[in-house]
């Protein structure tokens, strides 16, 4: 193994140790950033791993720190001194560059950090759409740090690079000294964050636009969703802010947002973005000037009136209040505003234009099946999981919630035919809708799975149970015996959707496939050398003659340029009719094989 250039740990220390620290809320109510410095004990004992008899005294007391992490029970105690002893080893380690090369510390670091990960559920995959916690926290940091130090920062001042103003905005983008240097940080920020908003902005853009429009308000706010995560639907702050907009549980639900142990609607990007215009138009209403509205968005609306309190002017605006404003709050609008000057003109800011890119999209199926995973419906969409996951954010658990009604999956655009036929043939008992069963004094997984008429092997796969011991008061997902019977949401509401934002009609209904037609039934005893003819119409009671579809079912060992020979037609009619993007079939797949 080489061994790693001094300067290059020193520095991924500290801006882990940052990132892990940085984050928002939308809520008042968030952890302290700041807790009351302890006295080490005298009789306290520190053990190293290469039995050092005299540490500094900062590295004595970040170990009696994670001591008393490790002890403590009491969650709110246990974030608040994580939350500080991380603060003060990134502390440490910029004061003293050398730290890491002593053992005890590097321990030390390794200790702190992996406590931390574990405790807040943070990952180790780099900045993406699938995995990523949001390495925008740590920009955040850093930049509102520096901010902190600005001599005169309201001092008024022109855009730094000339005609990048931006305009026609309904919310004033106040051009001073604060937001001036906001806008060279997002220049030179080196991890390129903003290159990652212009390709998620192709995405998100259009959905985000659509839905501000329809809540009736401005379409700039689009990049307050840059300035709160980065445009990432999985973004999650050290405080327990969650998703695109960056909600607090609280703030959430009283929105509409559904949290629970199966699904966080707060990392839905549609749901999440019609709660955020709703929330940010409450606010406008009670505060009257936008840039307060976000800065309650960021702070709580408690916090902005306390400042305005404060500040005591007749007709207060954000920048009267600014003082008056934690320091995360008096960076956030100005990073808001920044982040529109670069965003409406990247190539004047030194950005290259980001590859096209889809923009979101996707085929809304309702579904049964609370047994069903993600694996199972991407192979029935003939997709991956990692795309149904994406497209999915809000499910936490991999696979459909229990319900007893149908839950509402996007599946890949064009992939509805495929899915709705495949699913059609699953057996009955994967497509039952499910339950919750709290469990009681004296019960047993094997006396619950009789009385549900299930089996022990069932709930354990249903419930990630590796044995079979259960514990009063936990909840079980249980199957629900009579399916017909829990369907309870009205046909109308299942009806599938296409949605296409971008496209002057982003969401239209799609027609219903009838899986128990004459002809599928006559299709599945199909044999390979059919003809189209053998299932090509049918007659009326009426006497008329209606055309229906011909399908074939894939064998195995087919391939699509032997399917359309054996009809007489080309590929790329196959391809047509069946919205294939490639050559991809398989065994069971139905083919429509005219139109």
């Amino acid at each position: 193994m080489l061994p790693l250039d001094k300067t290059t740990v020193i520095g991924a220390a500290i801006v882990l140790c940052v990132a892990l620290l940085s984050g928002c809320g939308t809520a008042s109510s968030v952890l302290p950033t700041e807790t009351e410095t302890k006295r080490i004990p005298k009789d306290t004992v520190v053990v190293t791993t290469n039995d050092t008899t005299s540490l500094r005294p900062e590295v004595a007391r970040l170990y009696a720190l994670e001591a008393e992490i490790l002890s403590t029970e009491d969650s709110t105690r246990r974030a608040q001194l994580l939350n500080q002893a991380m603060s003060e080893l990134a502390t440490f380690l910029r004061e003293q560059p050398n730290a890491l090369e002593d053992n005890a510390v590097r321990d030390l670091y390794s200790g702190l950090t992996t406590e931390y990960r574990r405790y807040h559920g943070y990952g180790n995959d780099p900045d993406s759409l699938q995995m990523a916690r949001g390495q925008i926290f740590s920009v955040r940091a850093q930049l509102f740090s520096s901010l902190n130090a600005l001599d005169n920062p309201l001092l008024e001042e022109s855009p730094p690079v000339e005609n990048t103003e931006v305009t026609g905005t309904e919310i004033p983008m106040t051009s001073n000294r604060l937001v001036n240097e906001t806008i060279r940080y997002l220049q030179d920020e080196p991890d390129g964050h903003v290159e990652r908003w212009l390709r998620r902005v192709q995405v998100y853009g259009p959905m985000i636009d659509h839905i501000l429009a329809e809540e009736n308000v401005p379409l700039e706010l689009r990049y307050l969703a840059m300035a709160e995560s980065g445009l990432n639907p999985n973004a999650r702050s050290w405080a327990g802010a969650v998703g695109m907009w960056q909600f607090m549980p609280s703030t959430g639900r009283r929105y509409g947002l559904s949290i629970n142990a199966w699904v966080d609607e707060r990392r839905d990007p549609e749901k999440a973005t019609r709660a955020a215009a709703r929330h940010l138009r409450d606010l406008y209403e009670e505060f009257e000037d936008w840039h307060l509205a976000m800065a309650a968005f960021n702070c709580g609306a408690g916090c902005v009136r306390r400042a305005i309190r404060r500040a005591d002017e007749p007709d207060p605006s954000y920048w009267d209040a600014y003082d008056y404003l934690p320091r995360e709050t008096r960076g956030y609008v100005p990073m808001f505003i920044a982040a529109a000057h670069v965003m409406q003109n990247p190539e004047a800011y030194g950005f290259e234009p980001a590859p096209p890119t889809p923009a979101f999209s996707y085929d809304y199926v309702a579904v049964h099946g609370s047994m069903l995973s993600l694996s199972t419906l991407a192979d029935l969409s003939g997709t991956k999981r990692s795309v149904l996951e994406s497209l999915n954010p809000e499910l936490r658990r991999g696979r459909i919630p229990p319900s007893k009604d149908r839950y509402h999956l996007r599946i890949p655009l064009g992939s509805y035919p495929r899915f709705v036929w495949n699913y059609a043939e699953l057996p009955a008992p994967q497509k039952q809708p499910a339950t919750t069963y709290r469990v009681r004094s004296g019960d047993t997984l094997s006396e619950i799975a009789q009385r549900f008429g299930t089996s022990t092997d069932v709930l354990q796969r249903l419930n990630g149970l590796d044995n079979t011991l259960i514990r009063q008061g936990q909840h079980l997902v249980v199957p629900v015996n009579d399916y017909d019977g829990a369907l309870t949401t009205e046909a109308e509401n299942d009806r599938p959707m296409r949605v296409q934002y971008g496209t002057s009609t982003p969401v239209r209904p799609l027609d219903p496939i009838d899986t128990t037609s004459e002809t599928q039934s006559t299709e599945a005893t199909t044999s390979a050398s059919a003809s189209p003819s053998t299932v090509a119409a049918r007659s009326s009671s009426s006497g008329s003659t209606d055309e229906v579809s011909s399908v074939y079912r894939v064998q195995q060992g087919d391939t699509l340029g032997g399917i359309a020979e054996r009809f007489g037609i080309s590929v790329r009619q196959l391809r047509a009719w069946n919205d294939l993007n490639g050559s991809r079939i398989y065994p069971g797949q139905r083919l429509q094989i005219s139109e």
